[in-house]
């Protein structure tokens, strides 16, 4: 019997097959796994931790935030990052808290670019355009919830181009979707800088401690992993379906359509 995959399902199936090889192939080889990980995220930490440079490390929280958020398949322990610098006791914290929300200011306006660039892409398909109105038409149905789930999301140490790519997709207006996502970025920048001023070295010796294991990289490859299963699930959201659960019939769609 012949197995046919969604475009859903074949993105999930590379994705693995390819995380898990790069994971066994780190295995072998030691040195090219241990080298990615001091090129990204270990030259981010590392030089969170050595810099004496003021001036830099408000730039490399900026930088490191932006990279983080504006990019789904490249990992940079931004939460970490910040939690060092806030350590510091050279650093003003409310210098880090701007510095480090304006990175994610413009890592959330790229992200949202992206997907309205996508937008365009799918305009003339209609397999994928119906599910991109449906999925609008149930963001204004539900448009407290929608805010509040946004805000909730970034929150979380997770990329928001996971959130804002599908809400510049489906063309969902960008200040609705900028304002409480950067506003659950800056809670956990503001959490992330008070917690690493008040806890201090101690937290810091054991959240980087990951630096003396044999498998540096197995974090952000556990990381990627999480990443492709939530586009994934994203992918997967039958939207007209939910549209029905909600009270809202495909005839008034195709004349919100319309």
């Amino acid at each position: 019997m012949k197995i046919k995959f969604s475009g859903a399902e074949k993105f999930l199936v590379i994705s693995m097959l390819f995380l898990t090889f790069l994971g066994f192939y780190f295995l072998l080889d030691p040195y090219t796994g241990q080298w990615l990980h001091d090129t990204v995220s270990g030259y981010f930490t590392e030089k969170a931790q050595t810099s004496n440079d003021i001036l830099f490390l408000y730039l490399l929280a900026l930088i490191s935030v932006v990279v983080a958020n504006a990019s789904v398949f490249i990992y940079i322990p931004y939460p970490l990052i910040i939690f060092i610098i806030a350590a510091r006791p050279d650093i003003e914290p409310i210098l880090l808290i701007i510095s480090a929300s304006i990175g994610a200011a413009l890592g959330e306006f790229l992200a949202y670019i992206l997907g309205f660039a996508g937008k365009k892409a799918i305009e003339n398909k209609e397999k994928y355009q119906k599910q991109v109105e449906s999925m609008k038409k149930i963001l204004e149905k539900r448009p407290v919830l929608v805010q509040f789930l946004i805000f909730f999301m970034a929150l979380t140490p997770l990329p928001d181009d996971v959130i804002l790519i599908p809400l510049g997709l489906v063309g969902y207006g960008f200040i609705r979707s900028f304002i409480p996502c950067f506003l659950g970025k800056l809670t956990l920048m503001i959490i992330l800088v008070v917690g690493g001023k008040i806890f201090g070295e101690t937290i810091v010796n054991f959240l980087i401690g990951s630096n003396d294991s044999p498998y540096p990289w197995l974090s952000d490859l556990i990381i990627l992993y999480v990443v492709v299963i939530i586009v994934y699930v994203v992918l997967k959201i039958d939207f007209s379906k939910i549209l029905k659960k909600i009270g809202v019939s495909s005839e008034s769609l195709e004349e919100y359509n319309e």
